[in-house]
Formats: structure tokens, sequence, C-alpha cells
């Protein structure tokens, strides 16, 4: 009787685990290493989704003569400012390194702009002392009227 690969799969005894990882950083990225000795590079998948998650996982057989096999499945959020299009990922020697470069920051000058908002934000604190100061002399104004009153 022959078994096919989908019956196959159906029986494989699973035992998952957890695999050592660290996180590296070097000049303009953030570079995670896990450590997945036994692994082939045909038994990992390294993808991202739209919604800015990292997703890694892989499976492997632990011996062909009982169909057992060991998986890791890991999801990791990628971090504001990585450029999700320039992520790689290399194995190698039993090493898994993804790396996620910062997206480069595009600085837009515009001559004067800086000089606008500072001469803005003076305006706008002269007229705040200018209306504190006139609320202030109205006040002492009434004040003293009132009392000027009450003593006559």
């Amino acid at each position: 009787m022959e078994i096919n690969a989908a019956e196959a799969a159906t029986n494989r005894s699973y035992e998952d685990f957890e695999p050592y990882c660290k996180w590296l950083t070097q000049e303009g990225q953030a570079i995670l290493e896990i450590h997945l000795k036994g692994f082939k590079k045909e038994q990992l998948k390294v993808e991202t989704d739209n919604w800015g998650t990292l997703k890694i996982y892989g499976e492997r057989p632990v011996n062909a003569t009982n169909n057992k096999w060991c998986r890791f499945q890991k999801e990791i959020k990628i971090s504001i400012g990585s450029d999700t299009k320039a992520i790689r990922a290399k194995f190698s020697h039993g090493l898994l390194f993804i790396a996620m470069p910062k997206e480069a920051v595009r600085e837009l000058f515009i001559y004067g702009a800086e000089t606008r908002n500072r001469t803005n934000a003076i305006k706008v604190a002269i007229a705040v002392v200018f209306v504190v100061a006139l609320g202030t002399y109205i006040a002492r104004r009434v004040y003293n009227d009132e009392n000027i009153q009450l003593i006559s």
C-alpha cells in the first residue's frame, strides 16, 4: 500500500521549538540573527505582510523513520522607519540573517521656511504679550474705578 505525500504530511508528529535569536545593529540597519542548526534553506520561509509584520517559519524532519518533525514560527513587528521593500534574508551555516535597513530620511529644505516660522512665532508672542498687557490695564482701570466709587 502506497502513502501519498499529503497523507504522509498529515501523519507527521511535530515538535515546536523557539530558536535562539539576537539583534545586531549596524550602521543604517537592524539585523536579526536566528540560530537554525540542522535546517536547509529550502525548509525556511521569510515573508512580510501588508500590516508591517515579518513572518519567519520553518520545519524539518528530525528523523525519517518515525515521521517526527520539528518546526518553529516567529512573527515580528517591523519597526517604524524600516524600509520594508529592502528587507533581505540570508541563510548560511545554520544561521539565518534578516537585515532591515532604515529608510533614508529625505529632508526638504525650503529657503526661508525656518526664518518665516521663527518670524511668525515672534509675531504670535508679541500679540500674546500685547493682549495680556491690555487685559491687565483694563482690569486695573476697572478695579481702580470701582475703588474710587466705593470710597467716595
